[in-house]
């Protein structure tokens, strides 16, 4: 499962879209200030240092429809080859990033690949942002977010269609920047988050417990 972080939180920053204002693009996400990345991402980088740096110029790439149609491809192509695993069963540790390139991962390794097949595509590293997020059950899930001249989409594991981040029933919490894909940004203000996580951390509790009782 994906260890989220929103420990050590800076002081809000001016919200701004990341493809332009939120009154000019709402179906973007607002970034604010720098978040801590999720513990696991940066020994990602330490052994994949290409995969957090610099990819294509963001700003002159143009979201075609036929760009749109490798967005679906790619997001059904990864779904329907890898199989969903935890890293607890994969590797016997909670939280490993990496490519899935033994046919197996979970959530931020689906999208890892994803963006990697993108990027070989073409795509802007700017145009496509690991994302963090809590699911509709509150617990931590990775998603990609591709970043178009139409709004922020996202590829799933959980599903194949793609969808506005606004269609998806998640909360949203932290992403890579456009600007640097090595560091973090906050999707929502820092004090939402720790509210959010609060309840998260509290309905894992109440379902650990219903388990342990034999219950549902």
């Amino acid at each position: 499962m994906l260890m989220l972080v929103a420990s050590q939180a800076p002081a809000e920053a001016n919200p701004r879209s990341a493809t332009g204002s939120p009154a000019t693009r709402p179906l973007a996400m607002v970034v604010i200030g720098v978040a801590p990345a999720p513990k696991a991402f940066y020994p990602f980088c330490e052994k994949n240092p290409g995969e957090c740096v610099v990819r294509g110029d963001a700003a002159a790439f143009r979201t075609t429809p036929e760009r749109l149609a490798e967005l679906e491809a790619v997001n059904r192509e990864v779904n329907g080859t890898i199989r969903q695993v935890t890293d607890l069963e994969h590797f016997g540790v909670s939280d490993v990033w990496g490519f899935p390139d033994d046919g197996a991962g979970d959530c931020e390794d689906f999208a890892l690949l994803k963006r990697r097949k993108l990027i070989t595509l073409g795509w802007p590293s700017g145009r496509l942002l690991i994302t963090a997020a809590l699911d509709q059950n509150r617990e931590g899930h990775a998603v990609l977010t591709a970043v178009t001249d139409g709004g922020d989409v996202v590829l799933d594991n959980k599903r194949d269609d793609i969808r506005n981040w606004r269609s998806t029933g998640y909360s949203f919490l932290t992403r890579q920047s456009q600007e640097v894909p090595s560091r973090w940004v906050f999707t929502a203000p820092p004090s939402e988050i720790q509210v959010a996580l609060k309840r998260a951390n509290t309905g894992v509790g109440a379902r650990n417990m219903r388990a342990a009782s034999g219950q549902r």
